[in-house]
């Protein structure tokens, strides 16, 4: 059956309109309409695709992306939305898609309140009238893109706040639109901090004090009915005490144009340099003074000593088995006699189950041995499932025939559909014959795709599973006998190694047909 895709999309200008006929239902509603009253639409598949909260100017949008992957893939016969803004508000790209695109492809394009039904124009390049309408929609989203930014500038310059989550130690104020206030159990945590800070103490020092002291994290208290499933024990950061003895909005300071948007409509972003952010002073209330900041200016970000490390490949594939948290790779300098791996968490939650330290030789060494091994095992067991891959492809073979056989049935009963509307436009046969032998040919059409769809889902799934098995023969050949240990080699086969405190490794594999677990002694 072809397919016929409703795209609709509704953007953030958009709701805060007091027409609703912008909304998505009535967008639905509209173009169900318009198909209900065409007699070759109605006979399509209805896909819908959409996108709330998205702007036009650009096409990164998850509906309009999985729209266009299906356009890609011929799926796709007639799009159909409520005007060409909702598709698209930028004029260059509408005029590729209507004049190259979409005719080429073969995909009729109808935008209803526009007037507009490629199929009217025979391939021809689109009207002046649709053209100059495209334009205005593309001028008209630059336009409310800037009366928006200089909104939201209007408020930063009068310090209001107008961004998304507030700094820990304040909340949004319930009686002043776009107002911070403090939040007193939150700052009564940040002057602590600071108040550490002073005394000298380093952020590691300070995270492990609060943790022995049970002083709940940021999440803790903004999110207390968070679940956590994966066994970790929940405790501060190094760099989440940096951030807030970092940040001079505990100054009673607000700073905006920290950045700008590389074009209307893009999601992209430039990062300005400090001096050009403007800052506004005694903005609100201050938790701390300028006096105790500078006293703890050490912990300031353009102090940092962080340097570019020298990646492993198992970096973020490694974990404590004690903690659960990853293992940072210290690579071989003056201070180091080796290279290996360390539990970043040790030093805060000295937990005595954590790995602290595993040799990056020797960790090499065994997940290249394991590695090795268990693809030996799966090379073996997959030959022995040679049989199972015959019976798939049988099986592929005879649903693929059902599958034919039943578009071949279909196809014929349309024929005789056809055939049977001219008998009763030449009066050869009587209306209530027609209508009669019409319903029994529907009835068999309806009954034939649901087979249909049965047949085509079976098919899917078989061939997935015979796919994911011959993957997986693919690369156990591709990479057998693995010297080496590098980043190609991890990302296929590995998804997580776990380091215990007695040397023992867990490996969970990353094979298309399960994530079986192994383990080795490293000893």
């Amino acid at each position: 059956m072809e397919r016929l895709a409703l795209y609709l999309r509704l953007s953030l200008e958009d709701e805060g309109e007091k027409d609703e006929s912008n909304s998505i239902s009535n967008q639905r509603k509209l173009i169900y309409e318009y198909i209900h009253h065409d007699s070759e639409l109605s006979g399509y598949e209805a896909v819908e695709f959409s996108d709330d909260g998205f702007s036009g100017t650009n096409m990164n949008r998850p509906g309009m992306q999985k729209l266009l992957k299906e356009v890609k893939a011929n799926n796709i016969r007639c799009i159909i939305v409520k005007d060409m803004s909702r598709f698209s508000r930028d004029y260059i790209e509408m005029g590729t898609y209507l004049n190259q695109i979409f005719p080429f492809m073969g995909i009729r394009f109808i935008a209803i309140n526009d007037h507009y039904d490629s199929r009217e124009h025979h391939g021809s390049t689109i009207e002046i009238d649709t053209a100059f309408q495209t334009l205005l929609y593309d001028l008209y989203s630059k336009d409310v893109s800037v009366k928006v930014k200089a909104s939201i500038e209007n408020k930063c310059a009068k310090g209001e706040y107008v961004f998304g989550q507030v700094p820990f130690g304040y909340e949004k104020s319930k009686e002043e639109k776009n107002a911070v206030i403090v939040n007193e159990r939150e700052a009564e945590i940040v002057r602590y901090i600071f108040s550490l800070a002073v005394q000298g103490k380093t952020s590691v020092q300070i995270a492990r004090q609060l943790f022995e002291e049970n002083v709940p994290t940021i999440t803790q208290i903004r999110k207390p009915e968070k679940k956590y499933t994966d066994g970790k024990v929940r405790s501060w950061s190094a760099t989440s005490i940096r951030r807030i003895l970092n940040n001079r909005f505990y100054l009673g300071e607000m700073a905006y144009g920290k950045s700008v948007c590389k074009s209307v409509g893009s999601q992209k972003t430039r990062a300005l340099p400090k001096e050009d952010w403007k800052i506004i002073r005694n903005n609100h209330e201050a938790l701390i003074s300028e006096e105790i900041y500078d006293q703890v200016s050490s912990f300031r970000a353009d102090c940092s000593t962080k340097r570019n490390r020298e990646k492993h490949p198992l970096t973020g594939k490694l974990y404590c088995g004690g903690c659960g948290y990853s293992m940072v790779y210290k690579p071989l300098r003056e201070k180091n006699r080796y290279r290996r791996f360390e539990c970043r968490k040790h030093a805060l939650l000295q937990i005595p189950d954590c790995c602290t330290y595993m040799n990056a030789d020797l960790l090499e060494e065994t997940v290249l041995m394991m590695l090795n091994k268990e693809l030996m095992l799966r090379g073996n067991a997959m030959k022995q499932k040679e049989s199972l891959s015959s019976f798939q492809r049988a099986g592929i073979q005879s649903l693929k025939k059902k599958l034919e056989e039943c578009r071949q049935k279909q196809k014929q009963i349309r024929a005789e559909k056809d055939n049977l509307y001219e008998q009763y436009a030449l009066k050869a046969i009587s209306s209530e014959e027609y209508q009669k032998r019409s319903n029994e040919l529907t009835e068999r059409l309806s009954s034939l795709s649901v087979k249909e769809s049965d047949t085509a889902g079976k098919l899917s799934g078989l061939e997935s599973e015979y796919q994911k098995a011959e993957a997986d023969m693919k690369q156990i050949i591709r990479y057998s006998h693995i010297e080496e240990l590098t980043q190609e080699v991890v990302d296929a086969f590995i998804r997580r190694v776990y380091a215990y405190k007695d040397k023992r490794i867990e490996i969970a594999w990353n094979f298309s047909m399960d994530c079986g677990v192994s383990q080795a002694n490293g000893t």
